[in-house]
């Protein structure tokens, strides 16, 4: 039997509301947003049913919400739809690794070890990316000296990439708090974008939440990490997206 008979056997079998409820969702999934694909060839856009399936994962949110798909219904998203294209994923439930969101093995035979984030604020940059909380670091309130703040970051950063290749962010551009995304863009951040944070002398941590630049594929900073005192917590703000990979966008109408 093929999915398409065992969907009708199914829809058969509901009561006129729940039928309803279906034809509502069909309906939201009959007109998918577009996909604008990178003009280089990615890990994702190289799967086409890949992409079709994340459209029909944003069409189906939208056909009864005006929010923008969150990070809980992001990284659903994201393990459903390489699922449906027969990539292998941690089963769910299984146990957490550190700053570890979800690792991916293709149908290569390559693995990724990933970071999911999502973002909806208002006014994204067209031109770079902001993660306001990349990972906690709970000794940033404690550490007073700037050897010893050194220390610590490039410690917490070595573990993080060693743990993750890279970071996956599903950004939402909106007009206001109540409209429906107008775009939304998947993107790539490697974690080797960090690596330069080595070279950083130790008069850069003098200050108590210092910011350091980060130098990457022939941009003098494609990053700047943040260490924010107050809520314990590493910031990575103005990410270039030239130092990114831009999979896939999906305009919404």
């Amino acid at each position: 039997m093929s999915d398409r008979e065992a969907v009708k056997r199914q829809i058969d079998k509901l009561s006129p509301m729940g039928v309803r409820f279906v034809a509502r969702m069909v309906d939201s999934m009959s007109n998918p947003p577009q996909p604008q694909l990178a003009s280089k060839q990615t890990w994702i856009t190289s799967e086409a049913d890949w992409i079709e399936y994340f459209g029909l994962v944003i069409s189906a949110h939208h056909g009864h919400t005006v929010e923008p798909l969150g990070l809980l219904s992001f990284e659903t998203g994201f393990r459903s739809a390489c699922e449906a294209v027969g990539w292998k994923v941690d089963p769910q439930g299984s146990a957490p690794q550190r700053f570890v969101d979800l690792t991916v093995h293709t149908a290569n035979g390559s693995s990724r070890k990933l970071s999911l984030k999502s973002t909806a604020t208002r006014n994204l940059s067209k031109t770079s990316v902001h993660i306001s909380k990349l990972t906690e670091a709970a000794w940033i309130q404690d550490v007073r000296s700037a050897r010893d703040r050194r220390t610590e970051t490039l410690r917490l950063f070595d573990e993080y990439r060693n743990a993750v290749d890279s970071i996956v962010m599903l950004r939402a551009f909106r007009s206001g708090p109540s409209s429906i995304p107008a775009c939304y863009q998947l993107l790539e951040i490697p974690s080797a974008i960090f690596t330069s944070l080595a070279n950083a002398k130790v008069s850069a941590f003098k200050a108590d939440g210092p910011t350091i630049d980060c130098a990457y594929g022939g941009h003098a900073v494609a990053a700047r990490v943040s260490l924010d005192r107050s809520d314990a917590k590493i910031t990575v703000k103005q990410i270039l997206l030239a130092a990114c990979d831009v999979h896939a966008e999906w305009e919404l109408t």
